[in-house]
């Protein structure tokens, strides 16, 4: 991950309609175009089997690339380089075209930029910035590990049942009926 095939691979191979709008949408953190290409080739990107991976993947990668771009045009002289919360919610705001995001929205997707290794920085819940790195702020996407997450499902299954009542059965009748 982190490698963008050339175009002229994808023009050979008969792929560029497909996904270099994609590839130029994700480079500029351009959700809304990024989306909408997704929505427009989504029963062939189904056919690939990678639609979920485009829509999951994918949007943490316009995520960082956003965040990345917000950061060159903000980009100071300051000791220590940050971002406040409402510049990047006026940021993902303006790149969705929308005015949905909000700043806990925002502070959440952050966290999980950070967290996942496609930012190097940190949180300042106070003063609501996200500091980051002096140095190499948003390292190459091909250098970030990726982890699944696994969880101990005897563990999982044992807090279940001591938290939740169980499903009444006329519902539980219902569950099963659409299966």
């Amino acid at each position: 991950m982190g490698y963008f095939p050339k175009k002229e691979y994808l023009i050979k191979y008969n792929l560029h309609n497909q996904y270099w709008p994609l590839i130029q949408a994700l480079k500029k953190g351009d959700i809304a175009n990024y989306l909408h290409h997704l929505h427009v080739y989504i029963d062939y990107f189904k056919g690939k089997y990678n639609v979920l991976l485009l829509r999951d993947r994918g949007i943490v990668l316009a995520w960082r690339c956003l965040i990345r771009r917000l950061y060159t045009i903000r980009k100071s002289t300051q000791a220590t380089p940050f971002l406040t919360f409402n510049e990047c919610v006026k940021a993902f705001n303006f790149a969705e075209r929308t005015n949905r995001f909000t700043i806990p929205e925002i502070e959440c997707m952050l966290v999980s930029l950070v967290s996942q290794g496609y930012i190097r920085g940190y949180l300042h819940h106070q003063k609501q910035r996200l500091v980051l790195s002096k140095v190499n702020p948003f390292p190459p996407i091909s250098k970030v590990r990726l982890y699944r997450e696994k969880y101990n499902e005897s563990l999982m299954t044992e807090y279940m049942e001591k938290e939740y009542p169980p499903i009444p059965e006329e519902i539980q009748m219902l569950i099963e009926e659409e299966e």
